[in-house]
């Protein structure tokens, strides 16, 4: 089997409301993935009931959004979202809806948000 590469990219996106997880810059944790990257394909962060499973101990080194820019953290609650920027300002989106509370016009087409990670071992 090969290694998984020390720095990866995997998206996260709004899925399964109240289940997400949470994910901030610099954050070390122990993140949940669908299928990692030594097992080819697109890499994206577990939520909710999804399956397989791959834990992997990381650390976040930055969120990025192709709408919203560079962002600080993704903030997960029971009935929104919280997009931070790194410029300091929110974006709040209701989770029942899609729609935009704060931070924004209009909403993009699409939520997914580009994660590099480090890899620190299992």
């Amino acid at each position: 089997m090969n290694e998984v590469p020390v720095v990866f990219e995997a998206f996260w996106m709004p899925r399964w409301f109240g289940h997400d997880p949470a994910v901030a810059r610099s954050q070390v944790d122990v993140f949940v993935f669908r299928s990692l990257p030594e097992h080819g394909g697109i890499t994206v962060l577990a939520a909710g009931p999804d399956g397989p499973r791959r834990p992997l101990r990381c650390r976040v080194r930055a969120l990025r959004h192709p709408e919203l820019g560079a962002l600080a953290a993704i903030e997960p609650g029971p009935r929104h979202y919280l997009f931070r920027r790194l410029d300091g300002t929110v974006v709040t989106l209701a989770a029942e809806g899609g729609c935009v509370r704060q931070g924004l016009s209009h909403p993009p087409a699409d939520w997914t948000v580009r994660v590099a990670f480090e890899a620190l071992g299992r």
